[in-house]
């Protein structure tokens, strides 16, 4: 007659390897991620140096005096001064060299490093935002709708070019010129788009409580719309796999004019960690909303394979994984992403990003938010949020018993 213990000692390995299994992934993707950020981070950076004759024309010689190059002409005259500023971007930092005339008016303005997502770039580079700079004095504000203009779709980009700019201008005017400038005044960005995102967290938050199915289905569809007409199409701003990337390289922008970045990001590593929840996908996001949409049109229902259901979860985590290590490898986040948000809300792409959402498109007519389900890399990163969750909190239970027990 078998015992209780010799019955259960074959089934409770088997248990064990099911609860490690998640875990050994984890670790090993976390060491990968490590290893990955120090790669990119050792082989970065840029030299302003060779750059420095291309913003300081007629220069024949040039003189560097710490974080200043001083350009002489042929007779031994100052033809101008040089620096190179930082500020952060969509994608990153952003390091722009700028050339000043002796008088303090901009001769020459060169973006020596950048990191931002291809599409955004390309928009700087077709509006030709570089030279609105030429002729502007020292003491100008250089902020956007002042006496610059932003690029509609890159206005990050923009801004973050602009701050570069200005903390350019600011080392050559103190250092070259001297005559220092005052600080800069740093308005908080608080608009539209901050309170929207806001309020959709808030309805997100109750909704979920509903315990009306009718209430529910319709406070949903109410921020499912919102967040695609306004944060889709109105103003572009969906959270993307670059966004993760950029926070986990550490490239965090300055709050005061990004505080809709802060507010997206961190409600939702807040949210998911502490009340274990997904308000982003469920409830407004852009791109999962106008999925919904067209399932609408056509009633399309789920589509669940009991065959390749775990190859296509599997496919999902890898392409995440894949994207997050090539971004901070080569700490580019921008170039990492592959989402088709840009070719839908703001109408911009290639020819296989636009191929990319056609059939995105024609796969929503006939099941129910096949990106979301099957290629979205933002549903692994939840994923990997909730299991450190677990994670956690057994490792906290499994401390409190032992020092209870003492």
């Amino acid at each position: 007659m078998t015992s209780q213990n010799d019955s259960e000692s074959p089934i409770q390995p088997v248990r064990k390897k099911s609860l490690t299994l998640p875990r050994l992934i984890l670790i090993f993707s976390m060491a990968l991620a490590v290893t990955a950020w120090l790669v990119g981070y050792f082989s970065g950076g840029s030299s302003a140096v060779a750059s420095v004759p291309d913003v300081l024309a007629g220069a024949v010689r040039i003189e560097t005096r710490g974080s200043l190059f001083i350009g002489y002409g042929a007779d031994g005259s100052i033809v101008g001064y040089a620096a190179s500023g930082k500020s952060q971007g969509y994608g990153g930092p952003l390091e722009m060299l700028v050339g000043l005339d002796p008088k303090g008016e901009i001769i020459g303005v060169k973006l020596i490093s950048q990191r931002e997502t291809p599409g955004f770039f390309r928009l700087i580079l077709a509006k030709d935002f570089f030279k609105q700079y030429s002729g502007k004095n020292f003491r100008d504000s250089l902020q956007l709708n002042q006496d610059l203009d932003a690029v509609s779709g890159a206005t990050v980009s923009s801004e973050g070019i602009a701050a570069s700019a200005r903390d350019a201008i600011r080392l050559i005017a103190q250092q070259g010129l001297n005559v220092p400038l005052p600080p800069e005044a740093r308005p908080i960005q608080f608009g539209i788009p901050e309170i929207t995102l806001l309020g959709l967290y808030a309805a997100g938050y109750f909704g979920h409580k509903y315990s009306s199915g009718v209430w529910k289905r319709r406070v949903r569809w109410g921020t499912l719309l919102t967040g695609m007409i306004v944060l889709g199409f109105i103003y572009t701003a969906p959270l993307t796999i670059a966004q993760i990337i950029v926070l986990l390289s550490g490239y965090w922008p300055d709050w005061h004019n990004n505080l809709y970045w802060y507010l997206l990001i961190g409600g939702i590593i807040f949210v998911t960690t502490v009340d274990a929840k997904n308000p982003y996908c469920s409830w407004f996001c852009p791109f999962g909303a106008f999925q919904e949409c067209l399932a609408q049109i056509t009633n399309a229902k789920p589509y669940r394979s009991r065959r390749w259901g775990g190859i296509f979860t599997w496919l999902q985590r890898g392409l995440a994984f894949a994207a997050v290590l090539v971004g901070l490898a080569l700490r580019r986040p921008g170039v990492a992403g592959y989402e088709p948000f840009a070719t839908l809300f703001d109408f911009r792409g290639n020819l296989i990003e636009v191929v990319f959402l056609l059939v995105v498109i024609v796969a929503s007519l006939m099941m129910y938010r096949p990106f979301c389900n099957y290629l979205c890399p933002l549903d692994p990163v939840y994923d990997f949020i909730a299991e450190s969750r677990r994670w956690l909190r057994e490792g906290w239970q499994a401390w409190k018993k032992r020092t209870t027990k003492k």
